[in-house]
């Protein structure tokens, strides 16, 4: 039996169910305290310490991209989401997921971010998936166009050219900071809308993208996985807040200091005239993977579906979608545990915004529904790749668990953590130093309305630290992680004691 503790429930996974039930306020506490600031190291996920070709993927990256662990997991099941396109899809009531991921990591220039895409471009190519790159261009580049061609009798016949939007691909653009304009130009304010358009689900009508041109209408299915980066240029956080873009992608935002720089070039010229390859894995041998369930997945497809290979083969992307659709149900079983811990995963997403300010809150919100899409999206891939990793045969039985949803909430906790910790903190950028006085007013108000005890030795004046920080939340809007942020800022100004258990904190007299 796996107990996981929230603010309000303990949830038992059972084998044959869950049980949700209250518990005390004094025993839900700790978890509130628990610092994601610095955040898990890569090779501390369970993901990763359960699978050894993601290990193996990322020490290889690790030998390219430095210190960009986490962009190199995602681009993991980034590759992985590419390969499958044509074969899964994950029923949700009446819609359904494909299994694309969809990237747009912003951190500095400089950093390891094109450099990152190389070695995911490369791995792309020796799978067999194909990749190309947007830097400008027009909207039948885009979305495709119709010309007129010469029919070699003195005539013209029209001939249909899809563009970068079309069919399957990896598609990197890697100058994001022009979508991030607060006023872009008409022409970029239409690729925000067709790159919006073309991360919809595979097989629906929203997923189509059209033009109406002088030689006809052009409509063109995009099954693209997108990999956008950009430096944080001044105002991104206004403009994160206001568009949809980034409410479809997964987000990443990752800072990134003068200390880290350091440390990456150190890192770096500590492998000149050096062989680092020796004890990492191949490109070929990683590309393997992807090339091997893809195939295991179109076995399966091919079984439940009763067709040929000549059969699937001769088929169009649209008849290939009608077929991933009618096996969708019958692709993956869930175990007992998928709903409970998808349930749980959904209360500690929101008890991360709990208490921020309303406005900001509302924003942050909307990015939820969308990490959840990733969370069912990661913990499939995961199922899969367990698939592989065991040799499971395709007309076995593929399971996707709680622990698979447990994994994945582990890695996009951390991403969804990240970005609100940035959104927060970007507020607050440029504040003077008079400031500081109101700050700690903030802190002076929160224990005024907590009850004081006395510690004995101590003295009297003393508060809860856990009830400073819930009022500290409550009377200023800030999530969780924030809080505990600004005590660590602010940690000076404070005692600190232990009784039992109980925390307590008490301010110094000369900061009163």
């Amino acid at each position: 039996m796996m107990i996981l503790y929230y603010k309000i429930v303990r949830i038992e996974i059972l084998r044959n169910g869950y049980r949700a039930t209250t518990i005390p306020e004094e025993l839900s506490d700790p978890p509130m305290e628990r610092k994601k600031m610095p955040q898990r190291k890569w090779n501390q996920y369970t993901a990763v310490k359960k699978y050894p070709m993601l290990k193996e993927y990322l020490e290889r990256f690790n030998t390219t991209s430095f210190y960009n662990e986490v962009p190199g997991l995602i681009s993991f099941f980034y590759l992985q989401g590419q390969a499958l396109v044509d074969h899964v899809r994950i029923p949700v009531w009446a819609s359904a997921l494909d299994p694309r991921i969809h990237v747009f990591w912003i951190q500095a220039t400089r950093s390891g971010k094109t450099i990152a895409w190389e070695f995911t471009g490369e791995v792309a190519k020796l799978a067999g998936l194909n990749i190309d790159m947007f830097t400008s261009g027009t909207d039948s580049a885009l979305i495709g166009s119709i010309d007129s061609v010469s029919d070699g009798e003195g005539g013209y016949e029209t001939v249909e050219k899809e563009g970068l939007l079309g069919g399957k691909k990896c598609l990197n653009f890697d100058e994001g900071s022009i979508l991030l304009q607060p006023n872009p130009k008409q022409f970029f304010s239409e690729v925000i809308l067709y790159l919006q358009q073309a991360m919809n689900t595979v097989g629906s009508h929203s997923n189509t993208l059209t033009k109406h041109m002088k030689n006809g209408k052009v409509e063109t299915e995009s099954r693209v996985s997108l990999w956008i980066t950009s430096f944080p240029p001044a105002g991104v956080k206004e403009y994160v807040l206001t568009k949809g873009l980034f409410q479809r992608v997964l987000l990443l935002y990752r800072p990134w200091s003068d200390d880290m720089r350091q440390t990456v070039s150190e890192q770096r010229m500590g492998g000149v005239f050096k062989n680092k390859l020796e004890n990492v894995m191949t490109l070929d041998d990683i590309a393997k993977h992807f090339v091997n369930i893809r195939e295991k997945t179109e076995l399966r497809v091919l079984h439940l579906a009763n067709l040929s290979r000549q059969d699937w083969d001769g088929f169009n992307p649209a008849q290939k979608e009608i077929v991933a659709r009618e096996v969708m149900h019958d692709m993956f079983s869930v175990e007992s545990s998928f709903e409970p811990q998808l349930m749980a995963s959904v209360e500690e997403y929101y008890t991360l915004v709990r208490g921020m300010d309303k406005h900001l809150s509302d924003v942050v919100c909307s990015f939820i529904p969308n990490v959840l899409n990733y969370t069912v999206l990661f913990a499939t891939h995961l199922a899969m790749m367990r698939v592989e990793r065991d040799g499971i045969p395709f007309d076995d039985e593929w399971k996707v668990s709680g622990d698979d949803v447990e994994m994945a909430t582990e890695i996009l906790y951390d991403i969804y953590e990240q970005l609100v910790l940035w959104l927060e903190s970007e507020v607050e950028v440029g504040a003077k130093a008079t400031e500081k006085i109101a700050r700690k007013d903030k802190w002076a108000n929160a224990i005024k309305s907590c009850k004081t005890v006395e510690i004995e030795g101590k003295g009297d004046g003393w508060v809860l630290k856990s009830d400073m920080f819930e009022r500290y939340a409550s009377q200023n809007g800030y999530s969780r992680p924030t809080v505990y942020r600004k005590f660590g800022e602010e940690k000076g100004l404070f005692r600190n004691a232990r009784v039992g258990s109980a925390k307590y904190v008490q301010f110094k007299e000369d900061s009163q």
